[in-house]
């Protein structure tokens, strides 16, 4: 039994599912239930899509490789970018409250998701309460995402923006264990300026101004964060000014 506690442990901690399973306490045979019900390793092209505004929801698909970003097009067919997703995330919560996906989700780089066919996880929810109470944690998180976002576009600077965005990211990846100092910036820098309500100039200038100050170094897809205690200082100025 011992070995086999090792096993489920150890494929499950690699997986994007860890944080819906073994945190919140599944037995081994709830653990199996679950993992029954998972389409594991379908791979995504990238620039291809996972799924689009206005279709039916069918599935949750836990991101085990690679990277995602969600956008909506408004009446006019203005794109707005919702988010950036990385392994360990979870897509498609915004399909639950109708049935219907209000946004779109395309592949940013060749990616790998798990599958969850939700009438099959929905039913599954009936015999698992931890799992339900897992997936209304999820929920709750995602929502109080949106509310920051809105919070970092409405009140903060450039710099308080851009600093906000990475301290996020850095705080998803110390959950999934994995290094909080390095962050991956390998969306198209037109699409990093829609999310962050900048121009492009500005997000070039802005992450210049960060490593020259010494709080980043690193690439144009990747960022290693030098000093994370002023970089939290950055992100939490609140003062608006218009330089974006």
């Amino acid at each position: 039994m011992a070995k086999q506690t090792e096993r489920i442990k150890h494929a499950c901690s690699r997986c994007s599912l860890a944080d819906l399973c073994l945190p919140y306490g599944l037995d081994l045979d709830e653990i199996a239930q679950l993992e029954s019900n998972v389409s594991p390793s379908h791979d995504v092209a990238g620039d291809a899509l996972l799924f689009d505004q206005g279709e039916s929801f069918q599935a949750l698909y836990a991101v085990s490789a690679g990277s995602f970003k969600t956008s909506v097009l408004d009446a006019d067919g203005l794109e707005q970018i919702m988010g950036f997703y990385y392994a360990g995330d979870l897509l498609g919560l915004d399909g639950l409250a109708d049935k219907t996906h209000q946004c779109t989700a395309l592949a940013i780089e060749h990616s790998q998701v798990c599958r969850l066919p939700f009438d099959q996880i929905e039913n599954l929810m009936t015999r698992l309460p931890a799992l339900r109470n897992q997936l209304m944690r999820l929920m709750s998180r995602e929502l109080t995402d949106d509310e920051q976002q809105l919070l970092t576009l409405g009140r903060k600077n450039s710099e308080g923006r851009m600093a906000s965005l990475l301290i996020g990211l850095s705080r998803r990846r110390a959950t999934r264990g994995l290094d909080a100092s390095r962050v991956s910036l390998n969306m198209k820098r037109a699409d990093l300026a829609n999310y962050l309500g900048m121009r492009m100039e500005t997000v070039s200038r802005v992450l210049n101004k960060l490593q020259s100050d010494g709080l980043l170094h690193g690439t144009r897809r990747e960022v290693t964060i030098a000093d994370s205690a002023a970089l939290s200082a950055r992100a939490g100025s609140a003062a608006w000014i218009a330089d974006q």
